[in-house]
């Protein structure tokens, strides 16, 4: 594949002949490769992939290192559209993938401009917005990013764009599933379990920081829950997972937390070397556990809202949202057990100790208490 698209009129866009690959870094079952995305993803074999999950440059002037986030309109879009054509290839019949994009207030056409040159390549089955901070009456919760002058209003939210190829794909709804509110549906609907679908409004707040170094130097990144929670909702059992615009990792520590294989490709050698530094972080730190139905719901009973209390209500929702809630994996690091082994033995905190034995003693065994 060239990685040029034609057209009905004969006119063909080409995009500048890419830099070669120059090499590829192994962690564990992953793989990153070092080098242009679209000329990477041309020795990609065909069908090979079951979830595509990325968030490619905006086109916004973003600072990265290496890219120039800065091209024109149609130069942008034609790039984007020469994605498109490779992603369709790589993916499997019944994969999905999940886009994640953003306008600006001065932008504010562009993740729809985008989708209309999708339409020539897939389905969009599910559109989903991703939403980084909210005020609900008089609490706020997720940064804010600060916008300056009296014309627009906070930009809170970003776009998941769910991918298909006929938009008949299955899904694992209730793996990212939340509780009922009235409990009352459980029995009188017939449910399994007290677990409902999580909807297209997906509450992953942004988190604020002080500093560029605090989110690796990369001005795009996005919290891991995002690309887990899309990977867990797709419901392939040790899934393939691509990220083209791998940045700092962020997909492939997802891909290792959800039992799948991850392949990466990044161009910026700054951001490779975060990429893999983190991935061989949560390879060798980290492990998988899974629990039983009764240990989810002593899991699931935290309220999320909590977690902005911090300690031992902070790490269980923190779990919460790392949890399969189908298959009852989740994977834990070392600073969890850390945490776990802390609240459950050296505090006297009316029943949280008997609590979290309650749900990992079983499976951690003597490593609770160490």
């Amino acid at each position: 594949m060239s990685g040029a698209v034609s057209y009905s009129d004969g006119h063909t866009h080409k995009h500048l002949s890419p830099p070669k690959a120059s090499g590829i870094h192994r962690i564990g079952r992953h793989a990153i490769h070092h080098g242009d995305c679209l000329a990477t993803l041309e020795g990609i074999p065909s069908k090979s992939v079951d979830v595509v999950v990325t968030s490619p440059p905006y086109n916004i002037n973003l600072s990265y290192n290496s890219y120039e986030d800065n091209k024109t309109e149609l130069e942008y879009l034609n790039w984007m559209e020469n994605l498109f054509q490779c992603i369709e290839r790589v993916l499997k019949d019944d994969g999905s993938f999940f886009l994640n994009i953003s306008g600006s207030s001065r932008q504010p056409w562009l993740p729809f401009l985008i989708t209309s040159r999708l339409k020539e390549f897939f389905s969009l089955q599910n559109h989903i917005v991703w939403v980084k901070s909210i005020a609900v009456d008089r609490e706020t919760s997720g940064h804010f990013k600060p916008i300056s002058g009296a014309r627009f209003t906070h930009h809170n939210h970003e776009h998941i764009f769910h991918l298909t190829k006929k938009g008949d794909v299955k899904l694992d709804r209730l793996s990212i599933g939340v509780p009922f509110a009235d409990k009352s549906n459980i029995g009188r609907f017939g449910h399994k379990a007290d677990l409902r679908c999580r909807g297209n409004t997906w509450f992953i707040p942004y988190r604020t920081v002080n500093s560029k170094k605090k989110k690796f130097s990369h001005p795009g990144t996005f919290p891991y829950e995002l690309p887990l929670w899309c990977i867990f909702l797709h419901g392939k059992e040790n899934p393939v997972v691509l990220d083209p615009f791998v940045g700092t990792g962020t997909t492939l520590v997802a891909a290792e937390f959800s039992g799948g294989r991850g392949i990466g490709i990044e161009i910026d050698d700054t951001y490779i070397k975060t990429a893999v530094n983190r991935l061989e972080t949560a390879t060798m730190t980290s492990q998988t556990i899974i629990l039983n139905h009764i240990e989810m719901s002593e899991l699931l009973i935290q309220n999320p809202d909590t977690k902005k209390d911090g300690g031992f209500q902070s790490l269980l929702v923190s779990l919460q949202e790392r949890l399969n809630k189908t298959t009852g994996a989740i994977t834990l690091e070392d600073t969890d057990l850390e945490r776990i082994a802390k609240y459950a033995f050296d505090y006297k905190n009316g029943g949280w100790e008997d609590r979290l034995k309650s749900i990992f003693q079983r499976t951690l065994g003597p490593k609770l208490g160490r």
